[in-house]
């Protein structure tokens, strides 16, 4: 009788402990995750630093699950813009968006994004002006140990607005190699090469590199910062940031 006692106890404790190590934690990072999340996310651009040009924002971003393949999302910025000449504070463009996904349940999983950048700057300086469509699309490769890699397209195209604003068609390839670690942390990088087709030859190479961690189940932080590295085209001289997110709302 003490035997089974003694083998109930073992068993009692070592279960949970197995769940706990074969538990699989979401980030809210690889591109395939299809999780309902809210995030703040504070950041600062430098334009142009030997002239002073600037902007800080606080984005609000919220994604939510419509069906295991489907989410939807907005994003909300609040900007300061900073140069010698002029400064102002508002409201920027808000982005809205639906994302299709296809996990990889073995190697390859694919993504769509259909994303709409909203007029509602309230300055010039803190938004573009116009309507933008942006769709994407992206493949995931997943291999062993926590390691992925994707690559994708976005494409931005100005659709209606002010016409004494510049129109914008422009391309993103982006590819990018990730590591989410057992241990609740992750680290992302991210290489973007942008193409101006309003003014041929004109491209730009940003990486960007980004670290997080859970801070518990439903919680997660990070920080990312980015530079131009290369091109006859400069959007900013560099930028960094950091973020909050909720997961599993």
């Amino acid at each position: 009788m003490r035997k089974w006692m003694v083998l109930s106890l073992l068993l009692g404790l070592v279960c949970p402990l197995h769940a706990q190590i074969q538990r699989t934690y979401h980030y809210g990072v690889v591109p395939t995750e299809n999780i309902t999340t809210f995030e703040v996310n504070p950041s600062t651009t430098v334009l142009d630093d030997s002239a002073g040009i600037s902007s800080t924002q606080l984005t609000l971003k919220t994604y939510h699950v419509i069906n295991e393949r489907f989410n939807w999302g907005v994003e909300v910025p609040v900007v300061r813009y900073e140069s010698p000449d002029k400064s102002v504070n508002g409201l920027g463009d808000v982005l809205a968006n639906i994302t299709w996904t296809l996990p990889a349940e073995n190697l390859f999983g694919f993504g769509a994004k259909m994303e709409f950048f909203l007029p509602t700057a309230t300055d010039k300086l803190l938004g573009s002006g116009q309507l933008q469509a942006s769709p994407s699309a992206f493949i995931l490769l997943a291999f062993p140990a926590g390691f992925y890699g994707a690559v994708g397209y976005k494409h931005y195209v100005s659709v209606v607005g002010d016409h004494a604003r510049a129109d914008i068609n422009t391309g993103r390839l982006r590819a990018n190699i990730g590591y989410t670690s057992p241990n609740q942390w992750w680290v992302l990088t991210n290489l973007y090469y942008y193409m101006d087709f309003e003014h041929s030859g004109m491209a730009e190479f940003i990486p960007e590199l980004e670290v997080g961690t859970l801070v518990n189940d439903g919680t997660a932080f990070y920080a990312n910062a980015s530079t131009h590295a290369a091109g006859n085209w400069k959007t900013k001289d560099w930028s960094f940031g950091v973020g909050f997110k909720l997961l599993y709302l």
